[in-house]
């Protein structure tokens, strides 16, 4: 009974599955060597840093713990296409929108692929953005993304919220 309450368990969290529980919880990096690739330890990599870089507001720390030095970014926005062009366009983005919120609503992960699905406000009480990020990690670090931003639509004929 306990250890079917036990698989139960992880099963549930597959991000503690996936990594050694003594620092799977406090969202910092996977140590060197320690790093289990698949699923788990993808979505963990994932989320920690976009808690950190864009919800924490913590862009350089987050680029500095999550993401490997040789990253490449898809994001046409980004001068350079490298992870220091990335932590200039979000530190820029959020020193010109200082209020802006990111929400995580969904993630999926497979093997070494994550997709979040989030929301974007700019500031309080404008439209919000839907935003689809999708990252590659590799040895439990960001080694490449892409982006699809969705702004605000103009009319909605369908009821169903993008959120």
């Amino acid at each position: 009974m306990k250890r079917a309450a036990a698989v139960a368990l992880l099963a549930a969290f597959p991000t503690v599955s996936a990594c050694d529980p003594s620092y799977a919880l406090d969202g910092n990096p996977i140590p060197p060597g320690k790093c289990r690739p698949g699923a788990g330890a993808s979505e963990f990599v994932a989320t920690s840093f976009y808690r950190r870089a864009l919800i924490e507001k913590q862009v350089r720390s987050a680029f500095e713990g999550f993401v490997d030095p040789a990253f490449i970014e898809h994001k046409p926005d980004i001068a350079g296409g490298d992870r220091e062009g990335a932590i200039r366009f979000l530190e820029g983005l959020m020193a010109e929108l200082p209020q802006a919120r990111w929400e995580l609503l969904r993630v999926v992960a497979d093997r070494d692929l994550v997709a979040i699905h989030a929301r974007f406000t700019p500031e309080p009480g404008a439209p919000a953005y839907a935003v689809a990020d999708f990252f590659r990690i590799a040895d439990c670090r960001i080694v490449e993304h892409w982006d699809v931003v969705s702004p605000p639509p103009r009319e909605a004929p369908n009821s169903q919220s993008r959120f």
